[in-house]
């Protein structure tokens, strides 16, 4: 299996990915400076021939909507000449079979090519604009959005802790949040995931898209 290192090396300089995304264009036209530092994709000097190509079957993310993955309809599609850009048999499969866990994951593995990259320490503040640690703010992110959900099914989750984040650069940061709960007062303590879209600059609220139990989507 090829390093992150590598992986995260081939997506920077990916020269065509048939993937329509409008909000990796809108984060040129408006970023979160503040959160500098939040991820970061680590580059080495490696093997780079023509990057390879994959093929979302142009995935378009649609607008925010409760409950809605932006995954859902599509699938993970390999171009036919792919294997151009890797140096052996050996690399391309190591980088297919990641590349499909990392489709079935939906964004809660680190997928480099879709920028979809790990937050780094939690302890460290989320930004200059927001007084609070990371891990702080990710868990006021995924009860907003385990409030979204109890509401809308009657249940009572709660979150317990956080256990580790992604992000999406693109008009603010998409987030993608895996975290520890419990259904029920005194439950066990159950993996679920929280996805939401928190605006660049603050300049909207936080919006809640999805949360579901982890063991959903495997």
């Amino acid at each position: 299996m090829k390093s992150d290192d590598e992986t995260a090396k081939l997506a920077s300089t990916e020269e065509e990915t048939r993937v329509e995304d409008e909000d990796d264009t809108s984060m040129e036209e408006e970023s979160d400076s503040d959160n500098e530092g939040l991820w970061s994709v680590d580059e080495e000097e490696d093997y780079v021939g023509r990057s390879p190509t994959i093929n979302y079957s142009n995935m378009i993310e649609p607008e925010l909507e409760w409950d809605k993955d932006s995954y859902d309809g599509y699938e993970c599609v390999f171009d036919p000449d792919g294997r151009e850009g890797f140096p052996n048999d050996e690399a391309y499969e190591d980088f297919r079979e990641y590349k499909i866990q990392a489709w079935k994951n939906r964004g809660f593995l680190e997928d480099p090519f879709r920028s979809v990259y790990p937050i780094l320490d939690l302890e460290d503040l989320w930004s200059d604009r927001v007084n609070a640690t990371r891990r702080q703010y990710l868990t006021n992110i995924a009860s907003l959005c385990v409030k979204k959900l109890n509401e809308e099914k009657g249940l009572s989750v709660e979150v317990v802790s956080i256990a580790r984040s992604n992000l999406k650069p693109g008009g603010g940061y998409k987030l993608y949040i895996t975290f520890m709960a419990r259904e029920y007062p005194d439950g066990p303590i159950v993996e679920y995931q929280a996805k939401a879209m928190d605006f660049a600059g603050g300049r909207k609220p936080p919006f809640p898209i999805l949360c579901r139990p982890a063991s959903s989507i495997s």
